[in-house]
């Protein structure tokens, strides 16, 4: 089996992994903090841009770090961040993911140059939305596409087929990208439907419907994106909490008498995971309005650093241990829980929101920056103190020219 040998990004010196101490957040105007963060990733981004190697036929992207492999989401959302001079690595990510080959239709989440592909975990849903990214931006033509359609298609029936349970739901076979989101962490396998992957799914429909049209082939996916989205408003979205929740589905139909079981359980806990229909679209005006409530409430989701990825005032799981395997998402800030929900403000005219909340990302991130010399995974909830994992770049690369991207309304995941 080939080896491949990545050495540290020259920027990570032994000085830069040991940080220098708390950050200061201090006070400053965006643009200024936007332009420190630009220039750090201008200069930086290629650090996680590797070139064609073993069975990466494409040049592709890896989180940084410690990380040195092809992650679905993880080259996703970096690839639909990068400056225009990364496309090759953004498109390479997205054709070698959809390369990868099929295991009785299941895609990889993970692709290595040694031909070291993994199947145990569930892949996101994405691939059609990372095609459909690139190409809007030219990256792709539709002759790659149309060769590659059957691929696409099979793999979305594969998560039809064995994702989805008789009332529309796709369940969680694995816990999520949101390692320990405790909605889905230690439950049993295919019991959880999560918001955030319906939300993926939602949007892989969407995308589906946007490359069909492209390619004169037959669009069956706009319906379903419709219809998803539909249950999306009315089921996951518990009236009395004004909150989306993800709905445990381990439902016993052989309940020993005479009434079915038509309520909704939710569960009840506040991860950033209850979110992602702002950024995806599926809410209701009226349900976003609930989520920007809870976005912008500092009990909850708005710490000053950017957004939770748990729920502050969910006390009986908030915490900002700095850990991985699995990844803490049960409190510090992110910098991808935060940018989507700035993109997802944005979508629904909530500019100064979206405005304010990248402020806060933009400081702490220029902060870390100016004094350590690079970017961490993760950062304390109400410190704003980098956590974990110096020299994580990754989707952390959301935040370029995310000022200028508000002002635009434009957003970067979109296609």
């Amino acid at each position: 089996m080939m080896q491949v040998k990545y050495d540290r990004p020259a920027y990570l010196t032994d000085a830069v992994v040991a940080p220098k101490g708390p950050i200061v957040l201090r006070k400053r105007p965006p643009e200024e903090a936007q332009a420190v963060v630009d220039d750090f990733i201008a200069k930086n981004w290629r650090s996680i841009a590797r070139e064609p190697v073993g069975e990466l036929k494409y040049p592709y992207l890896v989180p940084g770090a410690v990380y040195n492999d092809l992650w679905d989401w993880d080259a996703f959302f970096t690839g639909c961040a990068l400056p225009p001079e990364g496309l090759p690595y953004a498109a390479g990510s997205c054709q070698n993911l959809i390369g990868a080959p099929l295991r009785e239709g299941r895609p990889s989440k993970k692709a290595s140059a040694d031909g070291n592909y993994l199947y145990t975990l569930l892949p996101y849903p994405l691939r059609a939305q990372f095609a459909a990214v690139m190409f809007g931006r030219g990256a792709l033509d539709l002759s790659w596409l149309a060769s590659r359609w059957d691929i696409l298609s099979r793999s979305l029936r594969w998560y039809e087929e064995n994702c989805r349970d008789g009332e529309g739901f796709f369940l969680w076979q694995t816990h999520s990208g949101i390692d320990n989101d405790p909605s889905v962490y230690g439950r049993r396998p295919g019991t959880v439907a999560g918001t955030d992957l319906a939300c993926f799914m939602f949007r892989e429909y969407r995308a589906m419907s946007r490359l069909a049209r492209a390619l004169g082939a037959e669009d069956g996916c706009a319906e379903k994106a419709e219809s998803l989205k539909k249950l999306i408003q009315s089921r996951y979205f518990d009236e009395t909490d004004r909150c989306f929740y993800a709905v445990a589905r381990d439902i016993d139909d052989n309940v020993p008498g005479r009434q079915s079981v038509t309520w909704t359980t939710w569960m009840r806990f506040g991860s950033s995971s209850n979110l992602y229909p702002l950024w995806a679209g599926a809410a209701t005006p009226e349900q976003a309005a609930c989520l920007r409530e809870s976005l912008m409430d500092e009990k909850r989701f708005l710490s000053v650093a950017g957004v939770r990825s748990h729920s502050k005032a969910d006390s009986q799981i908030y915490n900002n241990e700095p850990m991985g395997g699995p990844s803490n998402w049960q409190g510090p800030v992110w910098g991808l829980s935060t940018v989507l929900n700035i993109y997802g403000l944005l979508r629904y005219g909530y500019k100064d929101e979206a405005r304010e909340v990248a402020g806060r990302i933009l400081s702490t991130f220029a902060s870390d920056i100016e004094q350590n010399g690079t970017l961490h995974e993760f950062y304390h909830g109400d410190t704003g103190q980098p956590l974990f994992n110096p020299g994580f770049l990754n989707w952390n690369l959301l935040t370029f020219r995310l000022w200028q991207n508000i002002a635009d309304d434009f957003d970067p995941t979109d296609f």
